[in-house]
């Protein structure tokens, strides 16, 4: 797997810019400021649909404009694909694979999956557990489409089931519904709590060890979900 070309569209920084990679190692130098990290995120982007640096994709818009555009060339599974990323601001973000569209985060996952570290990583210890949250997702969605499916769903239940309970007073009827989205919460919440506990039980597996050679023994890293 494999980046060959991206192309960034009034994303962060950038106006409008396509780099292209080796297929070996890339270096990204450049002074403060520059878009060394935009251009890791919008990598990022490309993979998860969605950035781990903030809470709404219209954060990523560069100042002044009315959404941004990310297109990848890749080479995935012995294969070319053309990923595609839109946002415009009062839209739904669109996303595409070879010209395809994309119901789900995960079509772009199964493509392209990525591994970023940033400083902003401290906060998964110094933050609360939303934060971690947000990692576990991230992190399972690019691993198994399937979590991404049934979180998408869920998220989905929960938005439908706020309105039913806000727009109640005034429509009570709506309230004949409300045990469908419950069941339907319960039934794809076991399935996203069955990964991430399997998730977290493989990262008990993988990661005190690396943190105690990190540390030179004289830290322990615990992990509990």
């Amino acid at each position: 797997m494999r980046i060959d070309r991206v192309y960034l569209e009034n994303f962060r920084n950038y106006a409008a810019q396509t780099v292209t990679f080796h297929p070996a190692c890339n270096v990204i130098c450049g002074e403060n400021a520059q878009g060394k990290t935009n251009l890791l995120e919008a990598l990022c982007c490309l993979s998860c649909a969605k950035s781990h640096r903030t809470r709404t994709d219209k954060e990523l818009i560069r100042f002044g404009a009315e959404g941004f555009v990310l297109q990848g060339e890749i080479f995935s599974r012995e294969r070319e694909f053309v990923s595609r990323l839109e946002v415009r601001r009062g839209r739904r973000k669109a996303m595409s694979v070879n010209k395809v569209p994309a119901k789900t985060a995960s079509a772009l996952s199964a493509v392209l999956g990525t591994i970023f570290f940033s400083p902003e990583d401290l906060q998964l210890i110094r933050a609360g557990a939303a934060e971690r949250r947000r990692f576990l997702d991230a992190s399972l969605s690019q691993l198994r489409p399937r979590y991404a499916a049934a979180l998408s769903e869920y998220q989905r239940l929960h938005e439908h089931k706020t309105r039913i309970l806000r727009d109640s007073g005034e429509k009570p009827s709506l309230l004949d519904a409300l045990d469908e989205f419950s069941y339907g919460m319960v039934r794809w919440g076991a399935v996203v709590i069955h990964y991430r506990a399997h998730f977290v039980r493989r990262l008990v597996e993988a990661a005190p060890p690396i943190h105690a050679d990190c540390s030179g023994g004289r830290e322990r890293l615990g992990l509990r979900y």
